[in-house]
């Protein structure tokens, strides 16, 4: 039996497959809350004849032992979690066992190219879909973003709405996958918006890699503030790349109803360059953060296989395997 006092210790990231096993089970048991595994953890210690006061676990902790990346784990309570979603005796100690094996020592760090163009040697990469199936995601992440745009100019929306298909990608696939994407729907843009389209690729790019790197690099997928904040981060990064290119080729003009913002702010301030960074801002703020969640539900429809759960903790197991598009529960939720 594995020593199973207090919390382990391995190697940042080896006991993901341990995590790995106990969100199959979580899916397996019907996908119960972590507050009803808390409480059915607690009936358990205190049908063992367990004190009340220390029988009862938070909620918190129990996500807590769910969530990818951990350096420590407390084993005992790995235990308890899986025997009430009805692992079998044993189960748990291999899994410890197989997380604890030391990892192959490799000549040098593998080659970032064939899975992610744009990871660097140290960030690991879930795999990717087989290269015909990568290539019809692509095609269809630029569609996606068309079809925002048509939905954009069909209502007359203020938001563009796209870069729906640049965030997906760049969320499931990598930052630099996202790019292409990005690369892609400018350039093929030129057939219904002419050249303007083509400067603009730089703007979709950095979004690609705001997005992509968000949730890998710094943990933007983590909680719904965590990714509400992404969808700031990428609107800011946007603008800052957006407002001199308007200024530049156009004159500060979009031919969109963010020229009346422009216009009316110019007005009021004195500057029109002024006018057309913060109407530029505002109207990014509502287009990113609504793309960024949109694209969120998107992900959530894919296979679990492909990853992007891994990125992406606030998404339920069951969501991304299913295609329910369902957000997991995290501490703060109900």
């Amino acid at each position: 039996m594995v020593d199973g006092q207090g919390p382990a210790t391995v190697q940042n990231g080896r006991w993901d497959p341990l995590v790995d096993r106990l969100q199959a089970l979580r899916l397996a048991a019907g996908e119960p809350s972590y507050a009803s595994i808390a409480q059915l953890v607690t009936e358990r210690r205190t049908a063992a004849g367990v004190p009340d006061h220390a029988a009862r676990i938070a909620r918190s902790t129990i996500y807590d032992c769910f969530r990818p990346g951990r350096v420590r784990v407390n084993v005992v309570l790995v235990r308890e979690i899986a025997e009430v979603l009805g692992a079998a005796d044993g189960d748990v100690d291999a899994w410890v066992a197989r997380c604890r094996q030391p990892a192959p020592a490799l000549a040098a760090p593998p080659d970032p190219a064939p899975d992610d163009p744009g990871r660097g040697p140290a960030e690991a990469a879930p795999s990717l879909p087989r290269p015909g199936v990568l290539a019809l995601l692509l095609v269809a992440a630029v569609l996606v973003n068309f079809a925002g745009n048509a939905f954009h100019e069909a209502l007359r929306l203020p938001v563009f709405l796209d870069m729906v298909g640049t965030a997906a990608a760049a969320i499931v696939l990598g930052p630099w996958w996202g790019a292409l994407v990005g690369v892609l729907t400018n350039v093929a843009g030129v057939a219904t918006s002419g050249p303007a389209s083509l400067p603009f690729t730089l703007v979709n790019v950095v979004g690609a890699l705001a997005w992509g790197y968000g949730v890998r690099r710094l943990g933007l997928g983590r909680t719904l503030p965590r990714f509400f904040s992404l969808g700031l981060l990428v609107a800011v990064a946007c603008s800052a790349v957006a407002v001199p290119l308007l200024l530049l080729l156009f004159d500060g003009s979009t031919g969109h109803s963010q020229d009346t913002i422009g216009a009316t702010l110019a007005q009021l301030t004195g500057s029109s360059a002024l006018g057309t960074a913060v109407s530029n801002l505002v109207v990014s703020l509502g287009d990113k953060i609504i793309s960024s969640f949109v694209a969120l539900v998107v992900v959530a429809a894919l296979p679990a296989s492909w990853g992007a759960w891994r990125h992406l903790p606030l998404l339920g197991t069951a969501g991304a395997a299913r295609g329910h598009g369902g957000l997991a529960e995290h501490p703060s939720s109900g």
